[in-house]
């Protein structure tokens, strides 16, 4: 019975447990409802984080983790599952209902832990964005419009738009030079091309340099590293390249497309100096210069390079542009006209000059033109210089001058700061009469903006920035290098620059030091008044006596210099008033600047100083200290209130970890506010925010509570408006006074619990409440959760520059305006606009009366989660009555007084009960105000059923996207009732991309209804380039006949991505095809979808041709399950499932072209498809030449996957018609037999078929890429080969006429085939001899692969004997072969250059061996797992002479091979002239390499599995037995590791191991067993990388035991004499890299360099009793190891212990990063001495207390990087970290 219960137990209780379960669901319901809804709490508040963080992060252009956005969705929508679940109950007795509420809250709340799991293990880098990386935008392709020059230079769109073709991906160019004398529009040109590249997403990256006159590569590297986030430390210029290519291959590998820009080219630059030797794919190089001959020269005759020539204006254009911009032609005065017609002779027809004289003329006399004249006619040669010298004549205020001397400062297309031209001119006294900085800052902007309207500075894409033009730029370093008192600026190649001959009068320097290691010793300069020096390494060193000489300098300007040498009042001079250290990174002792008594401007901003020392408040002469972006930063107190002269302070710090101030520095700091007039600082605790401020003398301020102030992005971080964001309470934010600059705030955020409007926080003595933000520029209010309203209505008209409006999270919030009595009258917005509402669930409108409510500036709108609305615009006879706080009674989110005349953009999300946006019946005439909008954005409304009005016209006119998402009951987006749109309107519109995605119930774009004039021209849609359909389950037409008006010439772009549930009605989507005319119809639901009577259907589909003129790209996916044809060409049985349907009749015309200008085609999942083209071929244009347009000629892709039925994919005859080809592709298709196949030919079509053998033009002379990928039924490539016809005369015809004359394989330039177990030949016998084109072949996992080229013997009739010809679909088709001509046996393969061949099982050989002959250019050659391969080449008779074969063969692989006997197994000898690397492993059965002698003069080393080995004398000259392998495999003690060395080489000539990823070798739990370490003599690199699934957990192996045990004899310590690196990443198991013990201790004298990156679970690097050997240790790198605890461990065993003392005499660097368990390099008594050690690197250690236990010696470390900057060493190691960590910092 026990037995019994045992067994039955369990079984009951397995049974029990899911109805206990169900149970659950029903009695535990309303438990689990409250416990979703607990989670639900938690959940919301995590994903509030999240959004809050993604927010921030796109503010400051950081790194979002991929998964966050779509981690948000999905919280979003089960929020929503969660809400329909009721928290009340359902009832006593309603058990069904119960059941479902506790089943769904379970499940919801079990994804909810998931979510938050999920969340858990995301990981925020916080990283910045690469500068490079591209944003996602939407823009049109066509030519510039922005009033750039290429709009007002019509003669240069062509230019542009060629230029623009070139960028393109499938241009074969590769360099792009536009070259032009100066000042023609080179770079204005570039510019252009740059913004439209990334405005439409053509590159992911897109790299601008520029190079200039003197070439720095440095800088060039430096830039190009930054743009792709990449920190390249090294100082070697050749390192550095090497570093880029590396990271530009990466990015190829990614499939990155990238555009590297390099602006100004003077000189010849070598790419490989860059990287881009060789170009990488994806890339484009796209250059200015002056000199074509320098962009030949640097493309090299590699790149394919295309010079674009930018010329001179035409004269009547240029004309024309010299009196817009003076407007001063006068028809009545001639002389003028004269005149200025001559100046834009002589300006050369330049705009650069035109623009610099036109501007200085306007309002000009005429004696000023005849002056101008005069000059220009003096100077006939540089036009430019001679017009930038007028303009500078022309300037009169001195001031204005040198402020623009001052821009010359700076490298060319350099983002000037115009803060830092203040700060420049306040040192140096240029500004007359200005007694505060911020007069002196208004003086600057004023003399900056003359500048500008004067085109001799420009505006930049950084706020607070300009530029100045290369020309401009030329004429100022002409002016200033020359005179008494000459500049020296060099931003070129330093090491070319000398101090030599300078002269010591020199008044101002400007110098980049990059790559400059030492300054000269004799840089003496008495009369220098400003030194400015960018770009040092930590390496620059300064004379000891470096400012002894600069008795007059006034302004120092130190911007990225890591360690800069800081003047002291004993060696400087005393009339220094402007000191600057921007982004030194060091951690620097500032002590000795409290010397500098008469200095007036400090900045530290964001250097890496943590402490502000008390000998600062020396400084009672300063008036500006910029303490931005020092983080941590800790004060000394006294220093602020001795700071009596202040005037402004900057503290801002972009991050939480603010300045620390103390209670002492908060007195100091409400003190000095008393006379400050400009304040920066953020106060992130509220208790640290000072009592007492005094804050009205403000003029100029960014100041929060409760949080930051967000960070600045690269493009605005010289930005600064009036600023306050306060997260705080209502009684705090009235107590700190801080409300008495509401007047001068221009941007407020505020989110302050307990405020119930903002009237209540304003100041209590403000008389007039209406005129408290008149300034307010931008306003968000956020997670107010008491705000009811948020502003009366005199205060919402005091508004008056208010922009941009902003309130979220704001959940009683009701209306934005409130009105006591409704008499305050309309509500007029006059700046606004952006104005964002986001869940406000209590929303339920702008304001509670009907005032009338103007926007007329409105611009952009956004709506979002606000639930109570059901339309957003209101019907026309919509009552005016007050509104009611009844949700039932909601009035239109706009109330119909509203007026928004220039709304441009709309977007609406998250409105559930939104059904309309506009009343479905209004006519043009209804005032909606919405003519300008330019896109539309809508998500997320379930309930919106009509997107547009029924005569959505009047709002189409300037639209240009449409974007309509998971919108759940839209069944088409356009729904037009032609009775409404009236009979004499005409109608154009904007509208470029159409993009709807998860629309469930969508069927159609376009339905209409009524009938109109045929007079009526209809071109609402002439503009549309592209649409895109995702994820629409019921979608079914693009087109339908009743749309046949619409002109959509062009329309470039169709994608349909289906993948659809619902299969109730048999829906199809046709694409029609007449005349460049492209319809979506079915047919069937013509009838019922269609008012009005229809006589004759065929008429009604087809009374207007639906133009498609431009498509250029069609992709369907998975939207057509039923679809059979995509393009049927009228064959007489039409079927109504075909993508292009039966063409138009055109009495005696000729039928029209198909698609001329589509250029990819893409079919993906379309189940029953059984033709792409079905052709009646007397209804087809057959091109009887090259240059005759026709049906299809321009495609260049075709794409298919996923797609069952189809058996081929086109007919040799429609080959001709495809000469643009470039790429096939054909992936995954199960019923694929062949790729070109004639089996639709038949006897009605031979004549017409025959034809074509008139054409003279050879087939697909562009065909790049043939591949062939997962096809189980594919068994030839062009069935061709076969044809069924029982007359050998016919067969003989069709093979001369070209029905099979032709093959796929033989013009293909890359073929890549794989897993295609049905496919035994790749290329036939008859075109053998014709692979001239073939450069790259692979062929992996075809299995009944038997011969790759056909070789089969011919009979005595000259034909092959063994051909089947016939498919064997006709019982009475006779199998008949072709004759042959003897050319077409001989194997030719004049340009393969790399052959791999993998996984074919039966495949026996690859060559004969009267191949090779012709195989001159192959570099690569693969053959692995191949189980049935005897020989490479096989022996087919009288051979050659050999010794020239692979005359350019460099690498070599032959793996898995079980019974390859050899190579070749002739008698011939080879020569392998180039032969530099072979790869040999797994081929047991090779005795010989080739019978014959092989020389192989670069050949010095074999590769196996196990990694690189030495070669020995005898080479491939190798003869062995089986006897001979089998004494030999024991070598290898370990079973994993036999088969991965092929003897004769093994572990005693291995030289280097290079193991990745899933490397056999990493399948083995020990790389190195303990009987093989002495063999390891020869081991000099060890690299293993990315081994993330490697079951590896040990490296080097050290047996436990005794010495018997590991037989190593009597040998205790077992030296690594050559091992000089090792390199360690990604083994996730790894816990030993070596072990030492007692009886085994590892030596490695040699050792260089140590990398491990990544092991998770190793523990330590070194044990103590190997350290000492460690003798020439340079550089050790240690990251990424989450369970390590030291760096050296301790050995237990005493005897085994070093001397009391290690040293480490070479050991240069060393990097801990991202180690969370690292307690100290070595725990241990021992002390430690570092001779060397000059980088020692701690970040992201938390846990380290100390670096050795011992007494650590660092005589030439100085600096040391840590989690928290760069530090100055004064001491050693130890005290280093222990100081530090008392003073807070976490390392």
């Amino acid at each position: 019975m026990e037995f019994a219960s045992a067994i039955i137990g369990p079984i009951v209780e397995s049974l029990i447990a899911p109805v206990k379960k169900q149970l659950g669901y029903l009695f535990s319901s309303m438990k689990h409802v409250r416990n979703m809804n607990t989670k639900m709490k938690q959940l919301d508040g995590t994903s509030s984080d999240v959004k809050k963080h993604m927010d921030a992060n796109n503010r400051s252009y950081l790194e979002i983790p991929t998964r966050v956005p779509g981690w948000l969705e999905e919280v979003e929508k089960i929020k929503k599952d969660a809400q329909s679940i009721s928290s009340t109950g359902n009832g006593c007795f309603n058990m069904k209902m119960r059941y479902r509420a506790g089943r769904n809250a379970f499940k919801i709340k079990e994804e909810m832990e998931s979510l938050m799991d999920e969340n858990s293990n995301i990981i925020w880098t916080d990283a910045p964005k690469p500068l490079g990386k591209v944003n996602s935008k939407i823009a049109s392709s066509s030519a510039p419009s922005d009033g750039d020059a290429q709009n007002h230079f019509k003669s240069r769109e062509k230019t542009f738009k060629d230029t623009l073709g070139f960028l393109q991906q499938n241009h074969k160019s590769q360099m792009i030079a536009i070259c032009g004398m100066g000042g023609v529009g080179k770079t204005t040109m570039m510019e252009q091309l740059k913004k439209t590249a990334g405005d439409t997403k053509m590159f992911d990256y897109v790299l601008k340099v520029v190079i200039g006159q003197q070439i720095n590569m440095f800088s060039v590297q430096q830039a190009l590293a930054e743009y792709i986030s990449l920190s390249i430390s090294e100082m070697n210029t050749t390192t550095r390249a090497e570093r880029l290519r590396i990271s530009f291959t990466n990015l190829a590998e990614r499939k990155q497309k990238v555009l590297v820009i390099l602006d100004d080219v003077w000189e010849m630059i070598k790419l490989n100096d860059i990287g881009l030797n060789p170009l990488p794919n994806g890339f484009k190089l796209l250059l200015t210069s002056r000199y074509e001959k320098i962009c030949t020269e640097i493309a090299a005759g590699y790149l394919d390079l295309k010079i674009v020539r930018v010329e001179v204006m035409e004269e009547p254009e240029a004309q024309n542009f010299f009196w817009q911009i003076t407007g001063a032609l006068n028809q009545h005065d001639q002389e003028l006209n004269k005149i200025g017609t001559e100046i834009v002779r002589r300006c050369g027809f330049l705009p650069l000059a035109i623009n610099l004289v036109a501007i200085r003329l306007k309002f000009e006399e005429k004696v000023a033109w005849r002056d101008t004249l005069r000059r220009l006619e003096n100077k006939n040669l540089d036009y430019v210089q001679e017009s930038v010298k007028i303009s500078y004549d022309y300037i009169k205020e001195e001031e204005e001058k040198e402020i623009f001397l001052l821009c010359g400062l700076f490298p060319d297309d350099f983002n000037i700061p115009i803060e830092e031209l203040t700060r420049y001119a306040w040192g140096l006294r240029l500004l007359n009469g200005v007694s505060t900085l911020g007069e002196a800052r208004d003086r600057t902007e004023t003399c900056v903006q003359s500048l500008k309207k004067a085109n001799l500075l420009m505006d930049s894409d950084y706020i607070g920035c300009v530029k100045m033009h290369d020309l401009v730029l030329d004429f100022v370093l002409g002016r200033v290098s020359k005179g008494d008192h000459p500049w020296i600026i060099n931003h070129g190649d330093i090491s070319k620059w000398s101090s030599a001959g300078m002269s010591e009068s020199c008044n101002r320097i400007s110098i980049t030091c990059r790559g400059m290691f030492e300054f000269p010793r004799d840089f003496k300069y008495p009369n220098l008044a400003l030194l400015r020096l960018m770009h040092g390494d930590k390496s620059l060193t300064f004379p000891e006596d470096f400012y002894k000489q600069m008795e007059d300098l006034e302004v120092v300007a130190y911007e990225k210099m890591q360690y800069p040498l800081l003047p002291r009042s004993l060696e400087c001079s005393t009339k220094l008033r402007t000191l600057i250290l921007h982004q030194c990174l060091l951690m620097f002792d500032c002590s000795a600047i409290g010397e500098l008594l008469n200095l007036e401007v400090l900045s530290f901003a964001h250097c890496g100083i943590t402490h502000l020392p008390s000998t600062i408040g020396n400084l009672k002469k300063l008036k500006l200290l910029d303490l931005t972006g020092c983080v941590n930063l800790r004060i000394d107190n006294g220093v602020l209130i001795n700071l009596v002269e202040l005037q402004e302070l900057y503290m801002r710090v972009n991050n939480r970890k603010a300045i620390r101030f103390t209670n002492g520095n908060c007195a100091e700091l409400a003190e000095l506010s008393k006379h400050l007039s400009a304040l920066e600082v953020e106060f992130f605790d509220n208790n640290d925010t000072p009592k007492n401020m005094l804050l009205t003398e403000l003029k100029r301020f960014r100041i929060s509570m409760g949080c930051g102030l967000g960070d600045n992005t690269h493009k605005n971080m010289h930005s600064f408006e009036n600023t306050l964001r306060l997260v705080t309470n209502k009684d705090e934010l009235l107590e700190s006074s801080i409300n008495e600059l509401f007047e001068k705030t221009e941007v407020l955020y505020l989110e302050v619990d307990g405020m119930n409007d903002i009237e209540e926080v304003l100041v209590e003595y403000v008389h007039l409440p209406q005129q408290s933000f008149n300034n307010l520029r931008v306003l968000d209010v956020n997670n107010c959760e008491n705000l009811k309203y948020l502003f009366t209505v005199p205060i919402a008209n005091g508004l008056v520059k208010l922009e941009c409006l902003t309130v979220s999270d704001c959940p009683v919030l009701e209306v934005l305006a409130h009105s006591e009595n409704g008499g305050d009258g309309a509500i007029k917005f006059q700046g606004l606009k952006v104005l964002r509402l986001d869940s406000l669930p209590k929303l339920i409108g702008l304001c509670n009366t009907a005032n009338v409510i103007e926007l007329p500036q409105l611009v952009e709108l956004e709506l979002d989660g606000l639930p109570n609305f059901s339309s957003i615009y209101p019907e026309k006879t919509s009552a005016t009555s007050s509104m009611s706080s009844n949700v039932s009674a909601i009035q239109p989110f706009f109330n119909k007084q509203m007026l928004i005349p220039k709304l441009e953009k709309l977007g609406i999300w998250r409105m559930d009960k939104l059904k309309e946006i506009w009343p479905y019946q209004f006519s043009s005439s209804d005032e909606v105000n919405a003519c300008m909008l330019r896109e539309i954005r809508v998500s997320s409304c379930d309930n919106l059923v009509n997107l547009f009005p029924t005569n959505p016209m009047s709002l189409l006119g300037r639209l240009e996207v449409l974007d309509v998402r998971e919108c759940g009951s839209i069944e088409v987006l356009f729904n037009i009732d032609m009775s409404c749109v009236g009979e004499t309107e005409e109608y154009s519109s904007s509208l470029r991309e159409i993009k709807v995605s998860k629309l469930e119930k969508l069927r159609e774009l376009w339905r209409m209804k009524g009938e109109s004039s045929s007079d009526i021209l209809i071109r609402t849609f002439q503009a549309v380039e592209s649409i895109e359909i995702g994820k629409c389950e019921r979608f079914v037409n693009v087109f339908t006949p009743t749309v046949t008006n619409f002109d959509v010439k062009t329309v470039m772009k169709v994608s349909i991505d289906g993948r659809r549930t619902w299969e109730e009605t048999r829906g199809n989507i046709e694409l029609v095809q007449n005349n460049q005319e492209i319809n979506v119809i079915s047919k069937a639901e013509i009838i019922s979808e269609v008012d009005g009577n229809i006589p004759d259907v065929e008429s009604s589909i087809h009374p207007k041709p639906f133009h498609v003129n431009h498509l250029q790209t069609l992709w369907v996916n998975g939207g057509c399950k039923d679809v059979e044809v995509v393009f049927e060409i009228e064959s007489s049985s039409s079927s109504n499932t075909d993508l292009t349907t039966t063409l138009h009749k055109y009495n005696h015309q000729p039928p029209p072209l198909l698609l001329p200008h589509l250029k990819e085609l893409w079919l993906q999942n379309m189940e029953r498809m059984s033709d792409v083209w079905k052709c009646n071929w007397k209804k087809l244009v057959i091109p009887q030449n090259q240059s005759q347009s026709y049906s299809f000629h321009n495609l260049t892709h075709i794409i298919m996957r996923n797609c069952k039925s189809i058996k081929y994919l086109f007919s040799p005859v429609m080959g001709k018609l495809l000469p643009n080809l470039k790429e096939v592709g054909i992936e995954t298709c199960d019923g694929i037999e062949e790729v070109v196949s004639n089996r639709d030919i038949n006897d009605e079509n031979e004549e017409i078929i025959s034809s074509t053998h008139t054409n003279t033009f050879s087939s697909f002379p562009l065909l790049e890429f043939l591949n062939l990928w997962n096809l189980p039924s594919l068994k030839s490539i062009d069935g061709g080969t076969r044809i069924t016809t029982t007359s050998i005369h016919n067969q003989f015809q069709c093979s001369q006429v070209g029905v099979a004359s032709w093959f796929l394989c033989q013009y293909s330039k890359k073929i890549d085939i794989r897993n295609c177990p049905a496919l035994s030949r790749v290329f036939p016998s008859n075109v053998v001899g014709q692979l001239n084109k073939l450069e790259e072949l692979r062929i992996v996992e075809c299995k009944s692969m038997v011969e790759i080229f056909e070789s089969k013997e011919i009979n005595k009739d000259g034909v092959d004997s063994t051909t089947n010809v016939g498919d064997g679909s006709d019982d009475t088709c006779t199998a008949i072969t072709l004759p042959r001509s003897a050319n077409m046996t001989l194997l030719q393969l004049p340009n393969l250059t790399i052959l791999v061949i993998s996984e074919c099982e039966v495949l026996e050989y690859i060559f004969t061996s009267s191949t090779l002959e012709s195989l001159k250019q192959l570099k690569e050659l693969t053959v692995a797992e191949c189980k049935a391969m005897q020989v490479i080449v096989k022996e087919d008779g009288d051979l050659p002479e050999l010794k020239g074969i692979f005359p350019r063969l460099k690498s070599l692989t032959l793996a898995d091979l079980p019974d390859l006997k050899g190579f070749f197994l002739g008698k011939n000898e080879f020569k392998w002239k180039a032969l530099e690397k072979v790869k040999i492993y797994g081929c047991p059965q090779m005795m010989n390499f080739t019978s014959g002698h092989s020389m192989t003069p670069k050949l010095n080393y074999i590769h196996t599995e196990l990694g690189k080995h030495s070669l020995d004398q005898c080479g491939l000259n190798f003869h062995l037995t089986n006897a001979t392998q089998e004494t030999q495999l024991p070598m290898c003690s370990t079973p994993d590791l036999i088969k991965l060395v092929q003897f004769p080489w093994s572990f005693s000539n291995l030289v280097e191991v290079d193991a990745q990823r899933s490397d056999k070798l990493l399948k083995s739990r020990i790389i190195f067993p303990c009987k093989e370490l002495l063999n390891l003599k020869n081991l000099e690199k060890l690299s293993i990388t990315n081994a993330y699934e490697s079951v590896t957990d040990e490296v080097f192996e050290v047996a436990e035991g005794t010495n018997e045990d590991v037989d190593i004899g009597t040998q205790s310590v077992v030296v690594f004499e050559k091992l000089k690196e090792v390199t360690l990443g990604g083994i996730n198991n790894l816990k030993h890299v070596w072990k030492s013990n007692r009886w085994i201790v590892l030596n490695f004298p040699n050792l260089t360099k140590v990398s491990i990156v990544s092991c998770k679970l190793l523990g330590h690097v070194f044990s103590s009793c190997m350290v000492g050997s460690l003798l020439q240790l340079q550089e050790l790198k240690i990251s990424d190891c989450k369970s390590m605890d030291v760096i050296v461990k301790q050995v237990e065993d005493s005897e085994t212990r070093p001397t009391t003392e290690v040293v480490f005499p070479c050991l240069k660097s060393i990097t801990l990063h991202n180690l969370p368990n690292l307690m100290g390099f070595c725990l241990g008594k021992e002390a430690f001495e570092w001779p060397s050690l000059d980088t020692l690197e701690i970040k992201y250690c938390p846990k380290i207390t100390v670096f050795t236990n011992g007494q650590s010696t660092t005589p030439e470390l100085k600096l040391i990087d840590t989690t928290f900057g760069f530090c100055h060493v004064t001491e050693e190691p130890n005290s280093f970290i222990k100081t530090y960590q008392q003073e807070g910092w976490q390392f």
